[in-house]
């Protein structure tokens, strides 16, 4: 294996010989999985499973595991409990769901420790079956296998091999990554399904027999949301508004976004960035003093995340959608992230990373935005006040983006896939 000149081995070097106050309440709410019917809902199981989601860093109510999973899953006739951080935010049966709290994996070390305690709950639930989205509620879901439990399934959202690797010294990184994908595939051969959030991930599994689908993160097709708070009018539908929605931060393209309103404030003084999410990577004190300081408080609007239903009234109100992705880290290059979908979904043109491989695939085929160099604010903000200038160009992208929603992307072509997987377990 190569090494570079102090005698780390690259991470990228892992990979090589697997072939590579609250705000009013938004009525464009999210249509409940079993509520929606364009006739290809996956009828009802034929034998329902107790199945049993266990999970580390998401909670209770995440995006996927819950708002689509389990509530799918509880429509198909099967019984689901959900072991997660954060119930509190939840009723138990909030959507026919049961929930089991546990406290909150704040730490690295905590992270380890949760999965003898995973392993613990679950096991006492007697579950036919244990759905894991992270590496170590995948460790846990195995350890109940082992003593008697239930069949597993990996829901692979991240690139495991590098996120694990990061808590290391950045020499020891490469070797770390590489045992982590030996120990995934070791793993991998008691599993009995692995979900994937996209087709580049199945390069980790070549040669092995477990089944695998594919099962992205879509979102549930419903109409565009037309009936938007009086609040968000008033804020932003009279004047050009972009968002960025979901977790932001330095890695996230906070300070690009920074420099290139610096630019497109300049040309369209009142122009509007709603930042919708909880700023996760970097300091976000610092942000605010650099937005301050920059004279940009009236144009970059941090707001707190929203729940879920009322997400698309956010988005409707904005003329552009921004996924700011920056490079280096392979759970970046290799992006399937919810936003792309909300925003094509509301039928908004997307500015978008070129490097990020999946990302940059479903813009292309479905030609719903422009992709940049993410990390130029100059190219992202020609790539904004082009948009904003050529109305005919946005509404164009944007229904174009709306259109590949209907045809294709959309949560219930991806849950008739999940739901027939799971069902093959019985």
């Amino acid at each position: 294996m190569a090494r570079n000149a102090g005698g780390c081995i690259p991470i990228e070097s892992a990979y090589r010989g697997l072939n590579r106050s609250k705000p009013e309440q938004s009525r464009c709410a999210i249509l409940p999985a079993d509520s929606v019917s364009l006739g290809i809902r996956t009828g009802k199981c034929c034998s329902p499973m107790k199945i049993c989601l266990l999970n580390v860093l998401h909670d209770a109510l995440d995006k996927r595991m819950y708002h689509k999973v389990a509530r799918s899953l509880v429509a198909a006739g099967h019984e689901v409990v959900s072991i997660a951080p954060g119930t509190g935010a939840a009723p138990d049966g909030e959507g026919g769901v049961r929930f089991i709290s546990v406290p909150e994996a704040l730490s690295f070390a905590a992270r380890f420790w949760s999965v003898a305690r995973l392993a613990r709950l679950g096991r006492r639930e007697r579950a036919d079956l244990y759905i894991a989205p992270e590496p170590e509620s995948w460790v846990a879901a195995l350890v109940i296998k082992m003593t008697g439990g239930g069949k597993v399934v990996l829901d692979m959202h991240e690139h495991i091999p590098s996120e694990f690797a990061k808590f290391f010294p950045a020499c020891f990184r490469g070797i770390v990554a590489w045992l982590t994908l030996r120990f995934m595939r070791l793993f991998a051969r008691f599993t009995d399904l692995i979900i994937l959030t996209r087709d580049s991930f199945d390069v980790f599994w070549t040669g092995l027999k477990t089944p695998r689908v594919t099962v992205i993160n879509t979102n549930h097709l419903q109409p565009q949301c037309a009936s938007i708070p009086e609040f968000l009018k008033d804020a932003y539908a009279s004047r050009p508004t972009l968002i960025h929605q979901g977790i932001f931060g330095d890695i996230r393209g906070s300070y690009q976004l920074l420099e290139a309103m610096k630019q497109v404030a300049v040309e369209l003084p009142d122009i509007r960035c709603i930042v919708l999410g909880r700023y996760a990577y970097g300091d976000e004190s610092a942000y605010r003093r650099a937005i301050r300081d920059a004279g940009l408080e009236q144009h970059i609007v941090l707001l707190d995340a929203v729940p879920y239903e009322q997400v698309p009234a956010y988005i409707a109100v904005a003329r552009i959608g921004l996924i700011l992705f920056q490079p280096g880290l392979p759970n970046h290059t290799l992006a399937m992230p919810h936003k792309l979908f909300d925003y094509m979904r509301e039928a908004k043109p997307v500015i978008a990373p070129a490097f990020s491989i999946e990302v940059s695939r479903i813009v292309g085929e479905a030609d719903c935005g422009i992709l940049v160099d993410i990390t130029s604010p100059d190219a992202i903000a020609g790539a904004v006040l082009e948009l904003l200038r050529d109305s005919e160009k946005a509404a164009r992208l944007g229904q174009n983006g709306r259109r590949a929603v209907e045809e294709k992307y959309n949560w219930q072509q991806d849950e008739r896939r999940l739901i027939e997987a799971i069902n093959r377990l019985e």
